[in-house]
């Protein structure tokens, strides 16, 4: 007895809680559970993995030449430079350029097969919506791994979390229904379509765009329904999370940036540190995404049922034709980039790019080509501009506000005195009619008719350098000089004519991944915008010529009057 006691008062001495809770009698002997830690893939794999998933172009190919020339060496090597650096952006890692040892784990990391980035396309197709509100399923194939009725029961949930947000009602259908509009099915390997599955880990599923209707679950994967204690394993994966984030793409969602997102490419696990299921939710960006596409749900809930009875037969046609959204009800669903459909055309991020692609006018540059100032300062006061020709905010986090030949750091509205702009961006142009900055490249772009000059800044050295690969001269399809610019919300850079058209630029692949006129995507955007800044709520702070707007992503209207340029500013 006397040892016992002195056992017990050594564990109190060195740690009480455990000493106190010996017998498990308060749970507090559960193991934290600790993320996976994988093995990186082989540069072999990785360089397959670039081309799976769409960041290399198809004419392209990442094995060197056998004639063993040193330009085709060259050629590849920079061809892989940037397909790496592009990944590492889209999945949050510092673009590097380099295949470095956590690249190569991100890329170990189980997830979606849909591609993530629409690496050239050309002559884009309708959109990728639904034309109708209630949508049919059906499941023709079912995993072992789990009682049929869990599988019907996470496929239901899985829809009802869209149909919660977007006004769309599902209903599934008798098991082998080939009138189905989403057939569903659990397979290995190659399993009749052009994408066959990897085996256990790497693609854990993958499905189509509207109106194509194709979810494939692969059944080399562990199988289980919110089961915490298998999850928390990490050899299990939970298929109602993925059956979320599938059900996203059969209805018209591509990946996204947002890491926390449903519809990121990589698998999130979902068990909290404490080994407790953590229920998978749709972020804003999701939300966004979806709405862009269908609107949001108004009025009662989804008519989905959740018991477990047999599936029904196919409902009734309406008795009434909806009357189709046209273009003008879009807003944005998220800039991200485009995925690419499995089997179909490309298509991208939400209602932006996969929700309304429409057949974008094209528009020449007919206007003059220079700034209208021509580099002089008549109209208005050195120290406080009450125009402006380009406006961004730098990697450094401080504006820039250029006005013909020169160029003036903001911070936050206080604005410095005015510098060539060749001096604060040695080897530029002269003078900038678009700027615009992507935070994930670290590069401000800077555009003066055709030519487009790329910056990264340099916090050692405190000043801007241009890129090595700068500059470039942008592509024919981008028929328009631009004389605008602006990072929109989810992470795409637009770029503005003098009319009302626009496009979306791509500077890793010097590409125009979209382009259509403002009125078809932003109601309400008011003109000769130059320049513009979003917020974390969804409001953009747009710079006109000589005017401020804030526009509200959310009502699609602006909030308030303009106020003046020189207002604006504190100078």
């Amino acid at each position: 007895m006397r040892v016992v006691v002195a056992c017990l008062l050594l564990l109190l001495v060195a740690d009480p809680l455990s000493a106190f809770d010996l017998f498990g009698l308060f749970g507090g002997s559960k193991h934290k559970v600790s993320k996976p830690d994988r093995a990186p893939v082989s540069d072999d794999k990785a360089k397959q993995y670039l081309q799976n998933f769409g960041y290399v172009e198809s004419s392209n190919s990442l094995a060197a030449s056998p004639r063993g020339m040193s330009a085709d060496f060259s050629d590849v090597t920079q061809i892989l430079k940037k397909a790496v650096r592009k990944f590492q952006e889209f999945a949050g890692l510092k673009p590097t350029g380099e295949l470095d040892v956590q690249t190569k784990k991100k890329m170990a990391e189980p997830r979606c097969g849909v591609t993530d980035v629409a690496a050239i396309t050309s002559g884009r197709g309708a959109a990728f919506k639904w034309p109708k509100s209630q949508l049919t399923y059906s499941i023709f194939m079912y995993s072992p791994d789990l009682p049929r009725d869990d599988i019907r029961t996470a496929i239901k949930r899985a829809y009802n979390v869209w149909a919660a947000v977007a006004p769309l009602d599902f209903v599934e259908l008798r098991d082998n229904d080939e009138s189905a509009d989403i057939k569903i099915k659990f397979a290995g390997g190659s399993h009749g379509d052009p994408w066959p599955f990897d085996g256990r880990g790497g693609v854990l599923a993958h499905a189509t765009m509207p109106t194509s209707g194709m979810l494939h679950f692969d059944e080399d994967e562990n199988w289980v329904y919110m089961d915490a204690e298998k999850i928390a394993k990490h050899d299990y994966t939970d298929v109602y999370a993925v059956a979320i984030h599938e059900g996203g793409h059969t209805l018209g969602l591509s990946h996204s940036r947002d890491e926390n997102s449903i519809m990121a490419p990589f698998y999130q696990e979902t068990v909290d540190e404490d080994g407790n299921y953590k229920e998978p939710k749709l972020k804003p960006d999701d939300v966004r995404a979806i709405q862009d596409i269908y609107g949001p749900r108004r009025g009662g809930a989804p008519t989905t049922d959740w018991d477990s009875s047999p599936p029904r037969e196919r409902p009734r046609p309406p008795t009434t034709t909806e009357r189709p959204r046209t273009t003008t009800d879009s807003f944005w669903g998220g800039f991200g980039f485009g995925g690419r459909d499995r089997g179909t055309t490309s298509s991208g991020r939400g209602g932006f790019f996969g929700g309304f692609f429409g057949g974008g006018s094209r528009e020449s540059s007919t206007r003059p080509s220079s700034p209208s100032s021509g580099g002089r300062f008549s109209d208005f006061d050195v120290n406080c501009p009450t125009s402006l020709d380009a406006y961004t905010v730098g990697s450094n986090n401080k504006g820039y506000l250029f006005r013909g030949s020169k160029v003036y750091e903001v911070d936050g509205r206080r604005i410095g005195s005015a510098k060539a702009v060749q001096d604060v961006f040695p080897n530029g142009p002269i003078y900038v009619q678009a700027a615009v900055t992507n935070p994930r490249s670290q590069l401000t772009l800077l555009f003066q008719d055709r030519r487009v000059y790329g910056f990264a800044w340099n916090p050692r050295l405190n000043r801007f350098q241009l890129d090595a690969e700068y500059p470039k001269t942008l592509p024919q399809d981008i028929v328009f000089n631009p004389v605008g610019g602006l990072l929109w919300i989810d992470g795409q850079q637009m770029l503005l004519s003098y009319g009302k058209n626009f496009a979306v630029y791509d500077e890793y692949w010097n590409q125009q991944t979209l382009a259509n006129r403002l009125d078809s995507y932003f109601p309400g955007f008011p003109s000769d915008i130059k320049g513009g800044v979003a917020d974390r709520s969804g409001t953009v702070t747009l710079f006109a010529l000589d005017k401020v707007y804030k526009y509200d992503a959310q009502s699609k209207r602006l909030q308030g009057d303009a106020v003046p340029l020189n207002s604006y500013l504190t100078c």
